[in-house]
């Protein structure tokens, strides 16, 4: 291979990842069949020949980029899910700051089952930002 094929490869991959992010946003629509013959359609308007090693290498680089998306995406919103789960406890603690501290304060309601903390698995207690432990 020369040095122009090389360079005409290396280039058309990289256009083919900006044009794979692109592509990926759309593939929730289509059917696997849709997206082969899209990859298909892709690499041979970067004039890669069905056959050739050049396509092959184009194919290869158009599914193993939308694997990686795919990937990015998933730990995106893995990590997204952690950090509400995070602010959801850290808010449950403060509201059972604020129930415990409001214990015996007759102008709160005793904390149950319709407050909007929740129950203390540890002690047994139900909370909430808006009423009082017993």
């Amino acid at each position: 291979m020369d040095r122009f094929s090389t360079t005409t490869i290396a280039s058309s991959l990289m256009r083919l990842s900006l044009i794979g992010a692109c592509a990926i946003t759309l593939s929730a629509c289509v059917t696997a069949k849709e997206q082969q013959a899209m990859d298909r359609n892709q690499c041979a308007g970067f004039g890669f020949e069905p056959g050739t090693d050049g396509f092959a290498q184009c194919m290869m680089g158009v599914v193993q980029q939308r694997e990686v998306l795919e990937e990015n995406r998933r730990m995106q919103r893995q990590a997204q899910l952690a950090e509400e789960n995070r602010q959801r406890e850290q808010q449950h603690e403060v509201y059972k700051i604020l129930s415990q501290q409001r214990s015996g304060d007759k102008r709160f309601p005793v904390c149950g089952a319709s407050s909007s903390g929740g129950m203390d698995r540890r002690t047994m207690t139900w909370y909430g930002s808006d009423c009082r432990a017993r």
